[in-house]
């Protein structure tokens, strides 16, 4: 200590050094209860670099007594230089640099100072060379593990005088720092968009992330490239933005779309988000910080399916054929004019109502049974709409026939696909064609080709046919089935005596009194020159076979007015019963054999096989 100074003797009550002690030093009383106070870690070091005093601080810091170091010519609680990385902008310690960056060390200082429980002399060695500002691992007496920052300076005498600071705190809190900013860098380089900073008052962009950038039609701070002008039908509201962010209050968000002009004479459409981030001592927005993202594609894109949806409807509200829009709940969305016209309907009765009553198959009439054929049919549409949403078709397709309010019968064809609707929902689309004159076109074709053109009667291929179908419900529901055979007597001789016109008329008046004859579900056919046959079902025995072919009988041999003259025709009749167990081949010979016992018998009889 400096002399002439009033100094008193303070000595530890602690134990010696491993030297056997060191000497105690003498302390100004009031600086020593200063320092008491202060709470200050400090350490006196000697001229031989034993500890000859240490402040209470230290209890605090690394949980010692001051007399558990007096006279210690180690620092045990010393691990070594921090290696933690040092405070941001600061330099390495690796380098040679301390950890906190505030001097450089000299090789003799780095290698006393990174060793571990350095001796005093050697950093007294340390000090000699420059003062020492670093920061240093330290274990405490508890086994924490801290980090400080250590000040070493050399005294009046040869001695060196240690101040240890705690700053384990200030490091956690460095390093959360370093962690934040470091996933903010990565967010910056990894965003898609434009992230930027301006100055209002200077009215540039101070900094954007894709460089030199120019934003609401201001230039890049640094000047290095002309600012993109806005469109100029955009212009004003590009200024709009502007003042409302030098107006902005706390967390306000800005918004601006707009175009910017390109130098080829196209245009860019520019989507920014802004906030005001510094304002002045007088609470003025000064600088701005924001997003912006380029939505030229999505935007063109937008366009084009506005368009594309446009239309999409021009054509479905104005298109020739009916159409409808349904979704996967069944209910009709959307008609056009077409469809009500064709199913004389009002929209209001169609939209909202079920689609699959109009568009499935329809229900058998209150009067008729529903039979196995119906219920396939239903589950064949079910099976179609599934198919279109797997993807394992298209396009399907079904006719339906209609009875329209007006009573009219028509008939449709339906295309249903899958589509989707202005919010991406799957809907079905239907067209719906009016397909009744292909139809009954198809019909008089068919018709034609199985009933006979004089008489208008079913030919012989449609009373097979309907001979099968006859015994099929026969065998399943039990019964019994009949075939007769008619072969008009003498039909030749009309022919010869009164010509081919009187025999036309005469095969035209008997096809009528067999029409008149029928029941409900029997059937007459002409199979041929003067031939016909019956088809009669839910015949239960021989006695009611019986009773129709009498029937038959009584009916054909009348009188029959052929204009040129009246003639009474008859007919040779073969009957024969089935209940199931003759094929349709098998009972039409039976019939056939039956008609020509007939014609033995003398004719204008029935004979039964």
């Amino acid at each position: 200590m400096r002399p002439g100074r009033p100094v008193r003797s303070v000595r530890s009550s602690g134990p010696s050094g491993p030297t056997g002690g060191a000497a105690p030093v003498a302390v100004d009383p009031r600086l020593a209860g200063a320092l008491e106070r202060s709470g200050l870690a400090l350490l006196l070091l000697d001229a031989e670099g034993a500890v000859v005093h240490a402040t209470r601080g230290l209890t605090r810091a690394l949980g010692l007594a001051p007399q558990e170091v007096l006279g210690q010519r180690r620092l045990t609680w010393w691990l070594g230089l921090s290696v933690v990385a040092p405070p941001l902008g600061q330099g390495d310690p690796a380098g040679g640099e301390p950890a906190g960056g505030r001097s450089r060390l000299d090789p003799v200082q780095a290698a006393a100072l990174r060793a571990a429980a350095p001796a005093g002399a050697d950093l007294l060695r340390a000090v000699r060379a420059g003062d020492v500002d670093v920061e240093v691992d330290v274990a405490r007496s508890d086994g924490q593990l801290l980090v400080a920052h250590v000040q070493v300076t050399t005294d009046d005498g040869d001695g060196a005088v240690l101040v240890l600071r705690d700053i384990t705190s200030e490091r956690a809190a460095q390093q959360q720092l370093r962690t934040l900013l470091a996933r903010q860098e990565a967010v910056i380089s990894a965003s898609p968009d434009t992230i930027y900073r301006i100055h209002l008052g200077q009215q540039v962009v101070e900094w954007a992330n894709t460089g030199p950038a120019s934003l609401l039609g201001l230039p890049p701070g640094d000047g290095s490239t002309p600012a993109e002008p806005p469109h100029p039908d955009d212009a004003p509201g590009v200024r709009r933005a502007l003042e409302a962010l030098r107006t902005a209050g706390t967390g306000e968000i800005v918004e601006c779309t707009y175009r910017v002009l390109d130098p080829f004479g196209g245009h860019r459409w520019i989507h920014t988000r802004s906030t005001v981030s510094d304002r002045s001592a007088a609470g003025v927005p000064v600088r701005v910080v924001g997003l912006a993202q380029d939505l030229t594609e999505t935007i063109t894109t937008m366009d084009a399916l506005a368009g594309s949806e446009r239309r999409f409807h021009e054509i479905f509200a104005r298109g020739p054929v009916g159409m409808l829009l349904f979704g996967l709940e069944g209910w009709i969305s959307e008609v056009n004019h077409a469809l009500c016209t064709f199913w004389e309907r009002d929209p209001s009765e169609l939209v909202g109502a079920p689609a699959g009553e109009h568009l499935d198959p329809a229900a058998p009439a209150e009067d008729e049974r529903p039979c196995a054929g119906d219920r396939d049919e239903r589950a064949r549409a079910e099976d179609q709409l599934q198919a279109l949403l797997s993807g394992d078709a298209e396009v399907v397709h079904r006719e339906r026939r209609y009875e329209l309010p007006s009573g009219k019968v028509v008939w449709a064809r339906i295309s249903l696909s899958l589509t989707s609707s202005s919010s991406g929902e799957p809907v079905f689309l239907a067209f719906v064609e009016d397909v009744t004159a292909r139809r009954r076109e198809a019909e008089q074709l068919e018709h034609a080709a199985l009933h006979d053109p004089l008489t208008g009667l079913p030919n012989r291929a449609k009373a097979e046919e309907q001979l099968r179908s006859a015994l099929s419900r026969t065998v399943r529901r039990g019964g019994g089935c009949a075939v007769l055979f008619v072969d008009l007597d003498h039909f030749k001789d009309v022919n010869d005596t009164l010509g081919h016109a009187a025999g036309d008329a005469l095969l035209i008046d008997v096809a009528d009194r067999l029409r008149g004859l029928l029941r409900a579900g029997d059937l007459a056919a002409r199979i041929g020159g003067d031939e016909f046959v019956l088809v009669c079902e839910d015949v239960g025995d021989a006695q009611a076979l019986s009773s129709i072919a009498e029937r038959v009988c009584e009916r054909i041999s009348i009188p029959v007015d052929l204009g040129v003259r009246t003639v009474t025709v008859s007919a040779s009749i073969g009957a024969a019963r089935t209940e199931g167990d003759l094929g349709p081949e098998e009972l039409l010979r039976a019939a056939d054999r039956a008609m020509y016992r007939a014609k033995a018998a003398g004719r204008a009889c029935w004979r039964a096989a």
